[in-house]
Formats: structure tokens, C-alpha cells, sequence
């Protein structure tokens, strides 16, 4: 029998089909049946079935090898991924106070580890297929360590993580034992808290971590400079973000038209809350009136009180305090006010709504909704500022949680924070307590109000920064308690011919001034904090005969002994952070930041001895405002207006 003709193959090469290149459009019923394969040439059948994404390989085997190799960087990308690593890992922050303040011998050693440095980088520059030449193999053995003091654990025998052998990061930089317990812990999955004291390197910790945990994660900033800069620097498989981001995507994207719209004047928010005419409030010497436009701004406050709280309602614990408005008037004032909030945010979730719509409102939003956060693990950074709100979604979820932070650096109660880390779950609680910022001195200073507090953490300094604490007659920075001992402080600068900078500008000072100025011509005022009186009369009698009025003592002795044209006119004279050569802030204002030499400003008072000579108790948000002030020096500190510390202490041992 002659053979069939589909056993002839160079008959079949004759009368197949012409093969035709694969391309991305899509496969037409009756196109031609014959295409190659992507990897390996070879010509293959295609069934004209309709429509689909036409087969560009011709085996499962070389679909998986070609996208194997399109996954797999080339020698170029590998250089380039591995010189961002290095420059990742080389953290300056840590390093640039650690070189002003080494010694000729200190600046010889540092000069050999950066001389290895150097040799290894130029190895790179050979890297020939991805490969390093031999006796080039940048490991933690070939690398010089970085120059640190291990420190001593001061803490009370804490529970240690399981033993597991050291992370050695890219480029030879190998954690401290502080740090391996919580990276070993992050790795095995435990819900985490950490307690990292100022200047201990905590976004660092959590950067290593990161590297060492399995699956997805995401990293909660409490900023969003902080989340961008994490995002530069942490692991691909890291999502890093705001909680308002978040929650924009969310749910914000769709009130995206109201967040866009222009601002509301304050007098239209009260018309479309229906109030026509002032709300007067108490009887005789304690009458007080506030103006309509005064009553909607505490509406909208009361609002955003709601928005920072767990709460699921609006409710009359939310009406924000107002100076020189207490007792029945403040019950008063919460019957009014409290309803109102009540339709204002009614209006505030409609995406038709009229009043002014802020992120707080879309956050609040998002936490109501009970969302789920798409990751394996949640590193939340700052946690003992967060607020409620942000909490409640945290804790709420189902990866693995690890929050960060330092409780005693909790000084936002004022607008609503909670101490997180205090009561937040956890399976163990581990510690950072080397400090990079500061040296021995300026540690033993902070841990005198971590003793104060009753914390378990203690500080221990870096040796190699020579800090001091003395009497400074040139600070880079004064830290203040107040805003308007801020002023105080900004205006004896400029009298000393200073280039002077105040955090967060001067418009809050002028604002300030103005206000006085229009009590003064009995006008009335819608600043905040004065915004109850009537008079200026009415402000100084207040601060001298109620206790409640000592945060705006400073305030009134400025305008009384300088004028409000001279405060504003000081306030046009300040310049830009970059261009002064003495910076005034309040503490809270400076919380995050750091100078070289720090002066404390004297509106940290010592609380009154009593009767029997005992020291008076310092509230604990008092002393953590200390703690914080103190602690944002990196060379020379002057206690200024808190070395009362020494006699209270003294007192106290007594």
C-alpha cells in the first residue's frame, strides 16, 4: 500500500498553511491555523474557534520558561537594584551626628570603614553578567560594620523572642540585639508592641523587619512625608500609606467634588445650619454671648471631636470646651450645640451636602463602614498619637499587628488621642533603647522624667556623641510651652538681631494680635480662643482669677506690655526656617524634629508646694511634654525653664 498522504512530510510542508507571526490582536474565527511559538520557533496548530487572545506558545512548558525569563532582571537591573539597597541601608540620619562628633583617632577608624566601603563599590562597577569578580563578595564578613555602642538592656529582664540567628541587611549592617528580638518576633508572626524611646531608630527596626516577614504588608504613617519616605526605602512587598489615604480610596474618592469646593465662610455655615441670631449663655458677671458665626464654628468642631473618636454617634461629650464658659452655661451651651452637630453631619455624609467637607469626615466614614485592610502583616508607626478612630480600624483587623511608638511621647490629648500603645493587644512587648540622636548627658536628663513618669523604659546615649547640659547663650532652637511665650521668645530674638523662625509661621500670632486689638475696640472675635468674651477687660480678669486661664497668661502680658501693633509687626519680621539662625517652636509643634542645641523656654512651671513642703504632683502630660522637649537636643541642652526638675526630685526622695 502507498503511504497516506499525511504521512509524507515534506508533502505536508508543501500544502500546510503559510505560518504567520504571532501578534497581540485577538484570533478572528477562520484565521489561519498555523502560528510559531514565542520561545522556541516551532510552528503549531491554532484552532479557529472565535474570538480569544490568540496562543502564543506552543507547550505549557514554554509559556512558564518565557515568563520565568521575562520575571528574571538582566546584569543591568541587578547592578542598579543592588546599589539602591546599599544606599537604603546606609542610614545618615544615624550617621551624620556620629561624625561631628568623633575624635582624631574615632575620624581615623571611620575613615577605614569607609575606605572598605569604597573598595566594594568600585567592585561594582565590574560586575560583569550579574556576577561580582572573585574576592569581591560584598557579605557582612568582607564589609567593615557600621560604628555603634551596643547598649545594655536597663530594662527589667524583659521576654525575649526565640533565639534566631542575626539579619545581616544588605551591605554588611547587621541590627542590634535590641533589634533582632523584635525582627526574629515580626518573623514568626506575634502581634507586637514596641516601645522605641527618642531617637532609637524605630522606622529603621520596622524597615528590617519588613524584609524578614513573609507575605504582604502595609505601613501606617502618622504624615504623609513619613509614608513617602518609607515607600522609597521599605521592601516591594510593602505597602506603605496614611490611613487617610486609605480611606480616600474608599471611600473619599466619591465626596472627591466636595473636598474640591471652595471654602465655606463662617457665616454661611451658620445660615445652612439654621442659626439667624447670637446664643447667650449664663446670668449676671457670667453672662456670656456668642455670635452666630461663633456657634456654627462649635458646631463644626463638635463635628470633627465625633470624626477623631470610636464612637458610631454624635453625642454631647463632643461639644469642645470654650474659655470663660463653664459650669451651667457649658451644660447650655451642649443642649445647643449638640442637635446642631447632629444635622451637621447628616449633611456631611450625603454626597449632595452643602457644608464644608474635610478628610477627618471621609476617615470617620471609612471606620463606620468596618473596612478590611488587604495585607498579611500592619506595621503602624507613631501608634500612641493615633487616634480612636484609626485604632478601632487597626485593631479591628485580622493580619498580624505590630505598633510602634513611645508612650511618653503622647502629648496630643488635647485634640483627642489616646495613649494606643498602652492597652493596645499584643503578644509581647519588646523595647528600643539606644538612642542615635543624643549622648550620655542628654539621656540621663530624658530618663530623670521616664523615672518621674514611672515608665519602664530608660535611654541610653551613643558615647560617641559628646552632648552636654548647660546654660547656652546661642541656641538653634528654644522650645516653648505656649504659643504666646512663643512669641515672647521669637520677639527677643529679633531684639537680639536674629534671623528667627516660628513653627508654623507667624499668621497664628497675627491672627492672635488682631483678636486682642477687636476686644480692645469692644468688636468682639471669632478666634478660638477668645471667642467668649466680649472685651478685652473681660480676657485679663479672666486669666488672673481662673486657673483655667493660664494657658493665655503669656498672651495677655504680651499684648498688655508690647501693643498689638508691635506683635504684628514682629510677626511680618520672621523668616524661613532655611534662612534663620535661631528657631522658636512649641514643644508639641517640635515633637519629631531636632537641633543641635536646644534651649527650654520658662513657661514650664514647677507645680506649688504645699503647705508641709511636698512637692505638688506634676501631671503626667506635663512631664511627657517635658520628656519630649528635652530629648530633641542632639549636642547641648539647657533646661532653662525645667531644671526645677532637680529640687522636685529632691523633694521627693526625701
Amino acid at each position: 500500500m502507498g503511504r497516506r498522504r499525511d504521512d509524507d512530510p515534506e508533502k505536508d510542508k508543501k500544502t500546510a498553511p503559510p505560518v504567520r507571526d504571532v501578534g497581540a490582536a485577538t484570533v478572528a474565527s477562520g484565521s489561519p491555523t498555523w502560528v510559531r511559538c514565542k520561545r522556541c520557533d516551532t510552528p503549531f496548530p491554532v484552532r479557529p474557534n472565535g474570538a480569544g487572545r490568540q496562543a502564543r506558545y506552543c507547550s505549557p512548558a514554554c509559556r512558564q520558561a518565557s515568563y520565568k525569563a521575562a520575571r528574571t532582571p538582566g546584569p543591568g537591573e541587578q547592578r542598579r537594584a543592588l546599589v539602591q539597597d546599599l544606599t537604603r541601608t546606609l542610614d545618615l540620619s544615624t550617621l551624620r551626628p556620629l561624625a561631628d562628633q568623633l575624635g582624631v583617632e574615632e575620624l581615623a577608624a571611620a575613615r577605614r570603614h569607609l575606605d572598605g566601603l569604597v573598595r566594594h563599590w568600585d567592585a561594582l562597577t565590574a560586575l560583569i553578567a550579574g556576577d561580582l569578580p572573585e574576592g569581591n563578595v560584598l557579605t557582612g564578613d568582607t564589609v567593615t560594620a557600621p560604628l555603634v555602642t551596643k547598649s545594655p538592656d536597663p530594662l527589667p529582664a524583659p521576654e525575649s523572642a526565640p533565639a534566631v540567628p542575626a539579619v545581616v541587611t544588605t551591605g554588611g549592617l547587621r541590627p542590634t540585639p535590641e533589634q533582632d528580638l523584635i525582627i526574629s518576633a515580626c518573623a514568626q508572626g506575634m502581634h507586637l508592641v514596641v516601645e522605641a524611646g527618642a531617637g532609637t531608630g524605630k522606622t529603621s527596626t520596622l524597615r528590617m523587619a519588613a524584609a524578614a516577614m513573609r507575605g504582604r504588608g502595609v505601613y501606617l504613617a502618622f504624615n504623609k512625608s513619613i509614608a513617602t519616605e518609607a515607600a522609597r526605602t521599605f521592601p516591594k512587598s510593602v505597602s506603605c500609606s496614611t490611613a487617610h489615604a486609605l480611606a480616600y480610596r474608599a471611600v473619599g474618592v466619591a465626596f472627591r467634588h466636595r473636598l474640591d469646593g471652595p471654602r465655606l465662610p463662617v457665616r454661611e455655615t451658620a445660615r445652612l445650619l439654621g442659626i439667624s441670631g447670637p446664643l447667650v449663655l449664663g446670668e449676671g458677671e457670667e453672662r456670656r454671648k456668642l455670635a452666630p458665626e461663633q456657634v456654627a464654628r462649635l458646631v463644626m468642631e463638635t463635628v470633627t471631636g465625633f470624626c477623631r473618636t470610636a464612637a458610631r454617634e454624635v453625642a454631647r461629650r463632643h461639644v469642645p470646651r470654650v474659655n470663660g464658659v463653664d459650669g451651667a452655661a457649658a451644660q447650655q451651651l451642649a443642649d445647643v450645640v449638640h442637635p446642631m452637630a447632629v444635622k451637621a453631619w447628616e449633611d456631611l455624609t450625603s454626597v449632595s451636602g452643602k457644608l464644608r467637607f474635610a478628610h477627618d469626615v471621609y476617615l470617620k466614614m471609612w471606620q463606620l463602614s468596618g473596612p478590611t485592610i488587604p495585607a498579611d502583616f500592619i506595621l503602624f508607626d507613631e501608634a500612641q498619637d493615633a487616634d480612636p478612630v484609626i485604632s478601632a480600624v487597626v485593631q479591628a483587623q485580622q493580619a498580624q499587628l505590630i505598633a510602634v511608638g513611645d508612650s511618653q511621647q503622647q502629648i496630643y490629648d488635647w485634640r483627642g488621642a489616646i495613649n494606643a500603645l498602652q492597652n493596645w493587644p499584643a503578644e509581647k512587648r519588646l523595647f528600643l533603647t539606644q538612642s542615635w540622636r543624643f549622648g550620655p548627658a542628654i539621656a540621663d536628663e530624658a530618663n530623670r522624667w521616664l523615672d518621674l513618669l514611672g515608665a519602664r523604659l530608660r535611654l541610653t546615649g551613643t558615647a560617641a556623641i559628646r552632648s552636654r547640659v548647660a546654660p547656652c547663650d546661642q541656641p538653634r532652637a528654644v522650645l516653648c510651652r505656649t504659643n504666646g511665650e512663643a512669641m515672647v521668645q521669637a520677639m527677643q530674638g529679633l531684639d537680639d538681631k536674629r534671623r528667627v523662625a516660628l513653627v508654623g509661621g507667624g499668621n497664628s500670632v497675627r491672627r492672635l494680635a488682631e483678636a486682642a486689638q477687636a476686644l480692645k475696640e469692644g468688636k468682639g472675635t471669632a478666634h478660638p480662643d477668645l471667642c467668649a468674651f466680649s472685651t478685652w477687660a473681660e480676657v485679663q480678669d479672666y486669666v488672673e482669677n481662673d486657673e483655667a486661664g493660664a494657658d493665655l497668661s503669656a498672651l495677655v502680658k504680651l499684648v498688655d506690655d508690647h501693643g498689638t501693633a508691635t506683635l504684628i509687626n514682629a510677626a511680618r519680621r520672621l523668616v524661613e526656617e532655611d534662612q534663620a539662625d535661631l528657631t522658636i517652636s512649641t514643644a508639641h509643634k517640635g515633637k519629631g524634629r531636632e537641633w543641635a542645641s536646644v534651649r527650654i523656654a520658662p513657661d514650664f512651671r514647677e507645680p506649688k508646694v504645699d503647705e508641709d513642703g511636698r512637692p505638688g504632683r506634676v501631671p503626667a502630660g506635663e512631664a511627657r511634654l517635658a520628656y519630649v522637649a528635652v530629648t530633641r537636643a542632639q549636642k547641648h541642652l539647657d533646661r532653662g525653664g525645667l531644671a526645677w526638675i532637680d529640687q522636685h526630685m529632691a523633694r521627693i526622695d526625701r
